[in-house]
């Protein structure tokens, strides 16, 4: 078997649209005999890292080592995303999801064919936040909610939501790791407050890893950030587990939301009657 380059398969197989034209001429670039699909999954990882506190020096160090001089243009798709989403976003509440977009073109070819993603098309996305009631008796734009998508996808849905009514804390859940980072990636590039977690929604004991998403965005001047989370600091688990009965301590230690160390701000807690689901 023979592989053939990252432009030679573009050119040959994808037709992208043009919206992700900074991505493509990048994607391109690449020197090295890499698929597309491969390119993507570790830019997901540099980006979510690029996010967290402290980094992910391992993470660099194994690209690095695998991707070699081609390691630098991690930063370009990084401002490429940037890019798209600034030419794709004219008013403060517009949403874009240029990841999973992408993700769809490049997931259904090549050596990921059997993982194709086919996600909820935009205007539907816009049309079920709208029907979700995201008004109150007097018209105004309802806050406080926790709004959950338990099979998120790219997190477009929580997107469009967050255009008709901002200021809610949103969760994701979703069973593929790189949909549950294009979700933290995209909450975080949005503004949003939330958690994205990687897990199957309908076991809700099952939890593989999971970011808070903005904790701090009004204290940081407005600079996206993710922070790791464990699974008793999942909302999604906290709620199953306090339905089932009287909280328990995990480990010896009481099961509560995560608090925001400069202004002690907890998450919000579901209130029964106020969830809202996209689904």
């Amino acid at each position: 078997m023979v592989n053939v380059s990252l432009s030679e398969e573009m050119a040959k197989t994808r037709d992208f649209p043009p919206t992700l034209r900074h991505f493509v001429k990048v994607l391109n670039s690449f020197k090295g005999y890499w698929y597309d699909y491969d390119i993507f999954r570790d830019f997901i990882d540099y980006t979510t890292a690029c996010f967290l506190w402290n980094g992910d020096k391992e993470l660099a160090k194994t690209l690095k080592a695998r991707y070699k001089e081609d390691y630098s243009r991690f930063p370009d798709l990084f401002r490429a995303l940037v890019q798209t989403m600034a030419d794709n976003i004219a008013e403060d509440m517009d949403w874009f999801d240029a990841l999973g977009t992408l993700y769809e073109e490049i997931s259904h070819s090549s050596k990921a064919s059997f993982l194709g993603q086919f996600f909820t098309p935009s205007t539907v996305c816009d049309f079920m936040a709208q029907i979700q009631q995201p008004l109150d008796e007097c018209n105004e734009k309802r806050t406080g909610l926790t709004v959950n998508d338990p099979a998120s996808g790219s997190g477009r849905t929580l997107l469009a939501f967050n255009k008709v009514a901002p200021g809610n804390y949103l969760i994701g859940q979703d069973l593929d790791p790189i949909c549950t980072k294009m979700t933290a990636i995209n909450l975080a590039l949005h503004g949003c407050k939330g958690q994205a977690l990687n897990g199957n929604s309908l076991m809700p004991d099952d939890f593989s890893f999971g970011y808070e998403v903005n904790p701090l965005i009004y204290t940081t001047g407005g600079i996206p950030h993710l922070k790791p989370i464990s699974k008793q600091q999942s909302i999604a688990w906290q709620v199953w587990h306090n339905e089932k009965g009287e909280p328990k301590p995990v480990n010896g230690h009481k099961v509560e939301h995560i608090n925001e160390p400069e202004k002690k701000i907890p998450v919000p807690v579901l209130i029964p009657g106020t969830q809202l689901t996209l689904f």
